[in-house]
Order: structure tokens, then sequence, then C-alpha cells
């Protein structure tokens, strides 16, 4: 991009907070992730009613209200059993580019009309690599007409190709079998979270000191960057450092863009007519982990390594990352005691005045833990996006 060329020549390198404790990370952190299975929502059809899956008698392409008589026609799910007397196999392969410890994800539930099938129709998922060794092995039983979320974690010994298998369990003489909906088998691939700039969307870890931001306010220059790495045995010594993983979609129509995933105390903004209500303006920051409470955002536990960035401001500002308005780094007497020493050094020295004992003002009202978990609540009760609705 020559535009970002021209900066990095004109601004030169990056502040780099440099700190040795794991725990003393930090606000805006964000790695990009992606979904390992295709169509494991069932619901693309390109033309292909399988698409993204091959097997023998695959039944694909139906809608929830045909297993289940609910009216739901708008979602599509699988059924482990295809035609009477045929055996279902649904697979599908997929590239992993290191060795690495994350969760499979799925939706299972059975039929209305089999539900007398219980502990009988179920499914065998594996997980096997190139040379057909298998790495992962569980069963499925639902018991109920309800779809139930289920989470295993599965480890990855190498680089290399992998196949996910859903073989059908059960009685195949009838025609009926258990559902599936909503695979995932989520990877993190690389620091990557586009930040909104007037020169269009540039990726945090290409951000430079100097340049020009895209804020609430207009656009105001980065004055420092932090970054800190964590490593996965980081994270199991110390499960608060775990990102908050907020899917796509999660907060609003297109909101965010891309899986995103952020430290659980960094701030999002919550703009609805609720918060209207409870707090006479239209926008307020609240912490991830809060957010956790809604559909598609829950804490990641995946064994892999973890940026956290800072974007720091003449003031704290609301910012655009990945679609999402989420906050800078807010430098009060809390967050500036949980930088390392040298990080703290260079932000004091920028802003001798974060000393003083004026704490300085968010760029958006801060609601009390109480009153963040009141305002989610009244969002997952009443199906209101907290961003863009």
């Amino acid at each position: 991009m020559r535009d970002l060329a021209a900066y990095f020549n004109r601004f030169g390198h990056r502040y780099i907070a440099q700190g040795d404790d794991a725990a003393k990370n930090f606000t805006i952190g964000h790695i990009m992730s992606t979904n390992l299975i295709v169509n494991g929502t069932f619901d693309a059809d390109p033309g292909d009613a399988d698409y993204g899956w091959s097997g023998t008698d695959l039944e694909t392409d139906n809608d929830e209200d045909t297993y289940q008589s609910n009216g739901n026609t708008e979602n599509s799910v699988a059924e482990m059993n295809g035609s009477k007397n045929a055996t279902t196999v649904m697979e599908q392969t997929f590239t992993v580019d290191n060795a690495l410890t994350t969760e499979l994800t799925l939706d299972a539930a059975m039929r209305n009309s089999s539900n007398f099938e219980v502990g009988v129709d179920g499914f065998l998922v594996e997980i096997t690599d190139s040379e057909g060794t298998v790495i992962f092995s569980t069963t499925v039983y639902p018991d109920s007409i309800t779809f139930e979320t289920y989470t295993f974690d599965v480890t990855f010994p190498s680089a290399g190709d992998y196949t996910i298998t859903f073989t059908e369990l059960g009685d195949d003489t009838d025609g009926y079998g258990a559902l599936v909906d909503n695979i995932v088998l989520m990877v993190c691939l690389t620091t990557g979270s586009m930040i909104s700039t007037p020169h269009g969307n540039i990726a945090v870890e290409d951000l430079v000191v100097g340049m020009p931001v895209d804020t609430a306010d207009g656009p105001k220059p980065l004055r420092w960057i932090g970054r800190k790495t964590l490593r996965p045995q980081d994270l199991d010594a110390n499960e608060k450092l775990r990102p908050v993983l907020i899917r796509s979609d999660a907060l609003g129509a297109g909101i965010p863009a891309r899986d995103m995933r952020v430290s659980r105390q960094h701030r999002m903004v919550v703009s609805s007519a609720i918060v209207e209500r409870m707090f006479g303006a239209r926008d307020v920051l609240v912490s991830a982990i809060r957010l956790t409470a809604l559909s598609g955002i829950d804490v990641c536990t995946q064994s892999a390594p973890v940026t956290y960035y800072h974007l720091l401001f003449d003031d704290h500002a609301v910012i655009t990352a990945d679609n999402a308005q989420t906050e800078s780094l807010f430098v009060g007497p809390v967050a500036l005691s949980a930088l390392s020493d040298d990080a703290r050094e260079e932000v004091l020295a920028l802003f001798p005045q974060l000393e003083q004992a004026t704490a300085p003002q968010p760029a958006a009202p801060i609601p009390t833990r109480h009153q963040q978990i009141s305002l989610i609540n009244r969002h997952v009760k009443n199906a209101r996006a907290v961003q863009g609705g």
C-alpha cells in the first residue's frame, strides 16, 4: 500500500511495549480467526445442497421445520440418517497450519418424531490425519428435541491435512436420525484486525505512531502503540488472561465483520434505545466479559498464542475495528498501574499529565459493573442488537 509505505518512511518504527509480566496486559487485543469447517451451518448452497461435505447418504438440504415441525424454515440442518437401510457418512478435509489445541463445537437434537429413540440415534465424530490416524473421537447421543451445544477439546499434533467425519449411529431401518448443525472448528491465524483510518482499513500490527486513525470525533494521530503476546502456558496459568471471542454479526448485522478477540476488560460500544432509556446517552462502553451473555460471544478456551494491542491517543477515543466500535487505551489510574514498568515509563514520558490526580475523561459513559450486567440482560430479553440496531 503506497500510503502505508509513506507513513513508515515518515514516522519510522512503531513503539512497542516490552514487559515480562504476562499478567499485565492489556486492552485492544485482536487476532483473526477462521472456522476450518465449510458450511457447518448447512445454510450455504451455491447450487449444491451438500456444499462443503462429501460422503454417503447425505441429507444436508432440509430446514429445521422439516424435522421439528416448529415453523423454522430459515435454518438448515443435517440429519444423520438419509435413507432407510443406508448409513450416513458426512465428512470434509481441511488444513491446519501448526500444532495447536482448539475447540470443536456443534449443536445436536432429536427429531420430534423420533424422540423415543433417545440413547439410540446419534453419531460418531472422528478427526483423522492424512495417514488415517485418529486424533479425536467421540459419540453424540442427543437427549432432547431442543438443540443443545456440545463442546470438545481437539489437539492437532502437527501442521497438515485433517478430515472430520460424522457417521450415523443407531436404528438404520426407520429413516430417522439425530440432527446436527452449527459445526465450528475455530483456529486463530494471526494478528490482523482491520482498523479504520482515513487511508482505508489497516491491520492493527501495521499501524505506526503518528498515523491518523478514524475516531468518533474525527481522525486523530496515534501517539503510542503497545503490544504483548501471551503464550498458551500464560493463558493456562491465569484464566482471566484468556480473550473474549466476539463472532461475526454478534453485535449487529455485519458487526463485527469477522470474528475478533479482545481482552476481558476491553470495552466495546453499546448503542441502542435501551441505552438511552437507562443512561440518557446513546452510547456507553461495556467490558467484553459482560457481553458473553449475548449469543455468539464467549470466553475463548483455545490454547494458542494471543497478541494484545494498545492504541493510545491524546484523549480516550472510540475507534472502529473490524466494523465494530471499540475503545482505545483508557489510561486511568488502574490501567496505568497495570502496564509494565517500561511501558508505563514510556507513556508517562509522552503524557506527563497522567501522573496528576485528575482522572482522564472517557470517550463515552462507562456504567458500573451492575449496570452493565442489567443493560446486556435487557438486550438479551428484547433480542436487540448492541450496535447498529
